[in-house]
């Protein structure tokens, strides 16, 4: 559904500040006649609908913004709360905390919150099911900026911040590949995450680069339940020709396959070799754990979509057209 028109569409038609239009549409005294009428005229003709819940929201702040993750038990979303709140301690701002537990009417019932509780602005990690992003155009043109981490939203007009997945994946596989596996799998995320595509191509990247056939029946898609990741991996060592290895989406997933081996095929705990996305600080004191991780940084992630938010509310230092989308450098980190 597309999105009514906002004073920022507006103001990027005319090259002008958010500010400028907000004013000049308010008959501001401080804006020239000029201004005013090339203002109005350009709203008239785009058939501009003033959003009074908007107006009402620029009389004042709250010195708060909300924080949506799917889950707190995952410590990559821990780790990207902590950077999120070092940035609003230094801009004296509260953060509202919530999790959607990847339910979409869920989150869905957390923005409506979010909204009474009149926050300036919203950081927020999509569900593996959000596809509509109706709610969060609904949250811009109310005047309350959202910037997106660490799951790239299909909606490409939205600002986000995440990690250089596909480079991501392709170093998780080079390892694995250099370390004398032909036979590489890959547990994906659901394909309703845009993520998991880019992940699926960064371990095809690497399988072309050395020359590896790609083996569809080597891939598999989970939800990220246990019970799913488990039934990933008993599919994958039922194959004529099992992998020796695998790239996983995360960690978690890696470990949930893992212990899937630990209980129903023990002699192939030390066998299989893993890699997932997620440098978890847990790892340290597994005994049975993936030989490597990719650092997607996630600390980092937080403190940069959290630096954008805050330019977003106080209108400074944004480029005027185009949505921010920035990738946080990874690394491959040895267990």
């Amino acid at each position: 559904m597309k999105r009514g028109i906002t004073i920022k569409d507006i103001a990027k038609k005319l090259n002008m500040s958010i500010s400028t239009v907000s004013k000049a549409l308010n008959n501001d005294a401080t804006i020239s006649m000029l201004t005013k009428e090339r203002v109005q005229e350009m709203a008239k003709r785009v058939n501009y609908v003033p959003n009074e819940a908007a107006r009402n929201f620029k009389l004042s702040k709250t010195y708060t913004v909300g924080l949506i993750i799917p889950d707190l038990l995952d410590q990559f979303f821990v780790l990207a709360i902590n950077g999120v709140e070092e940035i609003a301690e230094q801009e004296k701002y509260n953060v509202i905390l919530a999790q959607s537990h990847e339910d979409v009417a869920k989150e869905e019932k957390i923005m409506k919150v979010m909204i009474r509780n009149r926050v300036d602005g919203v950081i927020a990690v999509i569900t593996k099911n959000t596809v509509d992003m109706q709610l969060f155009q609904h949250l811009e043109s109310m005047g309350i900026p959202i910037v997106f981490i660490a799951r790239e939203p299909s909606d490409k007009a939205f600002n986000y911040v995440i990690t250089k997945n596909e480079e991501g994946s392709f170093l998780a596989t080079e390892v694995l590949i250099k370390n004398g596996h032909k036979r590489i799998a890959h547990i994906m995320g659901p394909t309703s995450l845009h993520t998991s595509s880019v992940r699926l191509q960064g371990y095809k990247n690497a399988l072309e680069k050395y020359g590896l056939p790609f083996d569809e029946s080597l891939v598999k898609e989970v939800d990220f339940s246990q019970k799913d990741s488990a039934k990933a991996m008993e599919k994958l060592v039922s194959l004529a020709s099992p992998p020796t290895a695998v790239n996983t989406f995360k960690t978690y997933i890696a470990l949930d396959a893992i212990e899937y081996l630990r209980k129903n095929q023990p002699d192939l705990v030390d066998k299989i070799e893993f890699v997932g996305f997620g440098n978890l600080p847990m790892l340290h004191y597994l005994d049975h754990k993936p030989i490597a991780s990719i650092e997607e940084n996630s600390y980092e992630m937080g403190e940069e979509a959290a630096k954008l938010l805050f330019k977003m509310i106080q209108e400074i230092d944004l480029p005027p057209e185009n949505p921010v989308h920035h990738e946080v450098n990874c690394k491959l980190v040895m267990h």
